[in-house]
């Protein structure tokens, strides 16, 4: 009997002390998805999931295409400023697919907005690079000839024009 009562404290002890504890491509996928859920509503959170020496680029072909934007200007500047400018009425983004591992992830969504110059519903994929357990870099990819035509004032024309 004293055996039996010994084995099941042991067994309880061991079972309670094993926390399954997430791996680090769940923590990178979880910091990745948050830094996108509060950069607009909770820029601060938004900031403090940010390496010192990190970059943000959209990786389109017009106007703020490839422009490396760091830790300050791309809340004072970028989100503050010129994403409002270009969609006045926001944007909701919905995570469809994700994929992560210790040293970063993807994240595909898509945008449910109304851009300066009507309809915009995009999709997105976000490339984040993790580095000291903080986001180092994003590099956001989109539909230029959207971005293009419905965000800025370009027109599309035909050979024949």
């Amino acid at each position: 009997m004293k055996k039996n009562i010994l084995i099941l404290i042991t067994t309880l002890i061991c079972s309670c002390s094993v926390i399954e504890e997430k791996s680090l491509s769940e923590k990178n996928l979880e910091m990745a998805q948050s830094f996108l859920d509060n950069i607009i509503a909770n820029p601060e959170k938004a900031q403090n999931l940010l390496h010192k020496d990190f970059t943000f680029a959209w990786m389109g072909i017009i106007e703020q295409g490839g422009k490396i934007w760091n830790r300050e200007n791309l809340f004072n500047d970028y989100f503050k400023n010129i994403i409002p400018e270009i969609l006045p009425n926001g944007i909701v983004l919905k995570t469809v697919d994700a994929i992560s591992d210790e040293k970063g992830v993807a994240i595909i969504q898509e945008g449910d907005a109304v851009g300066k110059n009507g309809e915009y519903d995009n999709k997105y994929v976000w490339v984040f690079k993790m580095k000291d357990g903080l986001i180092h870099s994003i590099r956001e990819y989109n539909s230029d000839i959207l971005v293009a035509t419905q965000l800025y004032d370009y027109k599309l024309i035909t050979e024949e024009e």
